[in-house]
This record gives C-alpha cells, sequence and structure tokens, in this order.
C-alpha cells in the first residue's frame, strides 16, 4: 500500500470534517453548507451559507419555491459557502489562493 496516498486520504478527511464544522455556523434555512479552502495543509480560506452580510432579516428560506420564476434554479437568498470562502481567502490571502485546494460540505441538522 502506497503509504503518501493513505496519508492524502487522512488529511482529505480531515479537511472535509473542518468543512463540515464551517458548516455548523450556517444560519440557512434550507441547506447548511461550508467550505473550506487549503494550500500545503494551511486553511487559507472559509466560509458558510447565509445571507450577504449576514443580515438576517434578508432570508427567504421559509419562501415556496413556487415563488420564484421557473427558471431560476437557486431560490435562497444566502451567498453560497464557497463564494464566502473563495472572498475570505481573496482578502486573506490572496497570494496563496493558485492552486489551492476547495473542500465543501453540506451537513445534516443532526452535523
Amino acid at each position: 500500500m502506497n503509504m503518501g496516498s493513505e496519508s492524502k486520504k487522512e488529511k482529505t478527511h480531515e479537511h472535509m470534517k473542518k468543512a463540515a464544522e464551517v458548516a455548523s455556523k450556517s444560519t440557512c434555512g434550507r441547506a447548511r453548507c461550508g467550505s473550506i479552502i487549503v494550500k500545503n495543509d494551511e486553511i487559507i480560506g472559509k466560509g458558510y451559507n447565509s445571507p450577504p452580510r449576514n443580515k438576517e432579516e434578508n432570508k427567504r428560506c421559509s419562501n415556496s419555491k413556487e415563488l420564484y420564476h421557473k427558471k431560476v434554479t437557486d431560490k435562497t437568498c444566502c451567498v453560497h459557502a464557497e463564494q464566502r470562502a473563495i472572498m475570505d481567502s481573496l482578502k486573506r490571502n490572496p497570494d496563496k489562493i493558485q492552486g489551492s485546494i476547495l473542500y465543501f460540505a453540506r451537513i445534516n441538522e443532526k452535523g
């Protein structure tokens, strides 16, 4: 067995667990998602889905999907976890984002 690939699997599992931890902070009523961006085993950005500027009064999670035009595929009002992770990385570590890896997790109400 290749020890390098086993170690890589363990690191990937750790990163996915961390993305799930970040997802637990999501305030979206439809999908609790989290993302981290990693480069050289360092987390350089992270994010979870929630309304823009975290203004909870802008949430539309409880709105019926039928209220939206059928061509609208994203019926949430949230900034996606991946978007927030990229923005965070660009703000804090713009020189490290090239060649990095984004990990994404979506959790249920039990985590």
